[in-house]
């Protein structure tokens, strides 16, 4: 997945988020009778709209502005305060009215695929202040403020160390307002347990960026701007210490919220997927769509142990699981053995050369502490301002608490057949690619307002595509893993609506997952605690994954003879990261709704 990026006043318009943004296109509010510009002042008031959000998105949520390449904010940190947020939803009701001003049948057919984006990233971004009120239970949102704050001046070389490391303290000097008017904002009594437990333990991590990538580079300033630095650092420290106490004494005591979305889910979904389909018709066809992989998963398997007719299939298949788990990785190899299986498929693609290959950099490494608890790992590609600086696969690295059988089970589930999977999803040609061609796009805007199930969506498609062009396809074990991923896709889906509507609990859950997904005790641990920490994301990797092979075949029927893979690949990639649908309407000059 790519990066989780939920700060608060940004976290409905963030390309990576956790939450991504979009949905089905709704008439606007304030519409009226005024008449609209056409043509090409049509596209011009519809750039200067699109520019104004930019420039008030940048400097209400300064943290994401400097993941985005804007650094023109980059000492500020966002005013989560009640006043911060009236301020931000004047801004968007401002926007959306400029926006329903606008004739957008007069507009460019990028612009109006920009627009469209806009105006349900604005719809998204109302409800979740209005509805979901997500400022007073998600502490996600203030932790990428405060430990995604640091991190995103540091993590790169966009510029010199010096102004970086300054811009830090600067920021780290107001970590104290910071975090006192995150307390105020908190209602403990609404913070769900989950989300206060995962709060505490990446609050904890912030401290490690600051002592491992901030002040081990206090030699690259002079006496005077050491000496700040490692004041603000120590003001920080202490602010963040406070809190903590505050996280463990006050929070996590009191924190009952619930963190199912409930009636609140369907239109969470409908700004997760970005599509109008119903809730129920996506778990029908997910229910579906995985019996037909166990199916295929039988038939391998069934070979694998020599099954006899009429054998139980889920047991056939675990047996054949158990296989391909006893391949496993040294524990302390886990980023080495990411990085070979990353090289191998690019050199395979080289060789193949069915897809445009990066001209960016790639880099594996250990997940910053301030972002472990959230998955296993996430692709953090540079943002579209600063587009050519390096990409980082980062992978969480094992507990050092947890005990052996825990740690069997982890490298059983991310075994040296599953490695390759996770390395072609979030490297290449997954998330590394998609997102580096997709900065490639000349519209901001519509790099901000990435779809999550387009991304998530290309990833998947990217597992199939590898083993249908042959990569590992030979190796019984590496087809049966990759069913085994597509299968986790799908079930994403059920999972989703199993936790936030069916309100299962976690045996409900874990159940499904070790037995229905065939996952071990781990990665299902781990998968119910982040499908408590999200809603509607874990939906976007099998609609996406749908939405892109429907793409293809509609290429397919389309072009005919003309058809290329290489040709396919790079044109649905070079629109950036919109909705399926837009692409699909860019592509063969469709209309755009």
């Amino acid at each position: 997945m790519p990066r989780p990026s939920r700060g608060l006043a940004m976290a409905n318009f963030t390309r990576r988020g956790a939450l991504m943004t979009g949905g089905a296109m709704i008439a606007l509010a304030g519409c009226g009778e005024a008449a609209k510009p056409a043509g090409p002042d049509a596209n011009a008031a519809f750039d200067a709209v699109a520019k104004t959000w930019l420039d008030e998105m940048a400097k209400s949520s300064p943290t994401y502005a400097t993941q985005l390449g804007d650094h023109r904010f980059d000492a500020e940190l966002p005013d989560v305060s009640e006043t911060g947020r009236k301020a931000r939803a004047a801004q968007v009701k401002a926007t959306q009215d400029k926006l329903a001003g606008i004739d957008r049948t007069a507009l460019s057919r990028d612009n109006q695929v920009d627009a469209a984006m806009l105006a349900e990233s604005l719809e998204a971004e109302t409800f979740r202040a209005e509805k979901v009120q997500d400022w007073a239970w998600d502490s996600s949102g203030y932790q990428s403020s405060a430990g995604g704050s640091l991190y995103g001046l540091v993590a790169r070389d966009f510029g010199p160390l010096p102004e970086r490391l300054l811009n830090a303290a600067a920021r780290m000097e107001k970590f104290p307002a910071l975090l006192a008017e995150t307390r105020k904002q908190l209602v403990a009594e609404r913070v769900p347990p989950v989300y206060a437990q995962t709060y505490s333990a990446q609050n904890a991590g912030t401290a490690s960026t600051i002592d491992g990538m901030i002040l081990n580079n206090l030699s690259a300033l002079g006496p005077e701007d050491a000496a700040r630095l490692t004041k603000a650092a120590d003001t920080a420290k202490a602010a963040l210490a406070e809190h903590q106490t505050w996280i463990d004494t006050q929070l996590v005591p009191n924190a009952k919220g619930d963190f199912r979305y409930g009636p609140l889910y369907d239109e969470q979904l409908r700004f997760s997927i970005s599509a109008t389909t119903p809730r129920a018709e996506l778990l029908a066809k997910a229910r579906a769509d995985a019996d037909a992989i166990r199916d295929e998963m039988f038939e391998i398997c069934a070979k694998l142990v020599n099954a006899k007719p009429n054998v139980d299939k889920l047991a056939t298949i675990k047996a054949g699981m158990a296989i391909a788990a006893k391949d496993q990785p040294p524990r302390e190899r886990l980023i080495a053995e990411a990085t070979r299986t990353t090289e191998e498929a690019i050199a395979f693609i080289r060789e193949k050369d069915f897809i445009g290959l990066p001209d960016a950099p790639v880099r594996i490494i250990e997940m910053p502490k301030f972002q472990q608890g959230f998955s296993v790992a996430y692709c953090d590609s540079p943002g579209p301002l600063d587009r050519n600086l390096e990409t980082f696969y980062a992978i969480s690295p094992i507990p050092s608490d947890w005990t052996e059988v825990q740690t069997r089970s982890f490298l059983s589930e991310y075994n040296s057949h599953m490695l390759y999977e996770l390395s072609i999803h979030e490297a290449m040609p997954g998330h590394y690619l998609q997102i580096w061609r997709s900065n490639k796009h000349t519209s901001t805007t519509r790099a901000v307002l990435g779809s999550g199930t387009f991304i998530e969506g290309w990833a998947c498609y990217a597992e199939d595509l590898m083993i249908e062009m042959g990569f590992g396809a030979d190796n019984p074990l590496r087809r049966l893993t990759n069913l085994k991923m597509r299968l986790r896709s799908v079930t994403n889906a059920i999972l989703d609506q199993g936790i936030h509507v069916e309100n299962w609990d976690e045996a409900a859950a874990m159940k499904f997952m070790t037995g229905e997904a065939f996952q071990e005790e781990r990665e299902a641990a781990g998968k119910w605690t982040r499908a408590r920490l999200s809603s509607g994301q874990l939906s976007t990797y099998f609609v996406g994954w749908g939405e892109h092979h429907a793409l293809r075949k509609h290429a397919e029927t389309t072009w005919g003879g003309e058809f290329a893979l290489k040709k396919y690949h790079d044109t649905a990639l070079s629109h950036g990261s919109p909705p399926a649908r837009f692409v699909r309407a860019l592509m063969f000059d469709e209309p755009i709704a």
